[in-house]
């Protein structure tokens, strides 16, 4: 389970339990991923990855911990942490890399304390309106359907309703 620290960490972005995204996130802050994602994750601050979460992408950010499955390479800023029964396939770069027993890593591994890793955040400079969805109502019928009941309620309908119940 999380650490307390980490528990009290304040997310940007949550990706829920029931959750599965395909295609790229990118955040200024942090992300705790408690679902799916299948796509590349940048982010300027900490990712979490939790028990049953599974990401298959590379990842870079500030740090990282991994509780889940990670398919991918991971670059980070600061130090990578792979927890007890959580797996990562791929490779690492990073000034710092621990991993509990129980855990598995597959792939290679650069730790250089002098590396210095620079994150961008491309998606705030680069939005365009083909990348966005629109999720206006597209029923026409309810439309219609309250303009009919708003058109017979008024005064002079009202008072013809009254005299046919008559």
């Amino acid at each position: 389970m999380f650490q307390k620290k980490e528990a009290e960490s304040n997310f940007d972005v949550i990706i829920g339990p029931s959750s599965i995204i395909k295609g790229d996130i990118e955040s200024e802050g942090s992300i705790r991923i408690d679902g799916r994602i299948i796509g590349n994750i940048t982010s300027l601050g900490n990712i979490i990855i939790s028990e049953n979460a599974f990401v298959k992408g590379d990842i870079k950010s500030f740090n990282a911990d991994i509780y889940g499955k990670c398919e991918g390479n991971v670059h980070v800023k600061g130090k990578i942490n792979i927890h007890q029964n959580s797996s990562l396939m791929g490779d690492i770069i990073a000034k710092s890399f621990n991993t509990k027993e129980g855990s598995m890593f597959k792939g290679n591994c650069i730790v250089d304390p002098n590396e210095e890793l620079v994150i961008t955040v491309d998606a705030l400079n680069e939005t365009t309106d083909a990348n966005l969805v629109d999720f206006v109502k597209s029923s026409n019928n309810k439309q219609n359907k309250d303009k009919d009941k708003d058109q017979n309620n008024t005064p002079e309908n009202a008072k013809d309703l009254e005299n046919k119940k008559a």
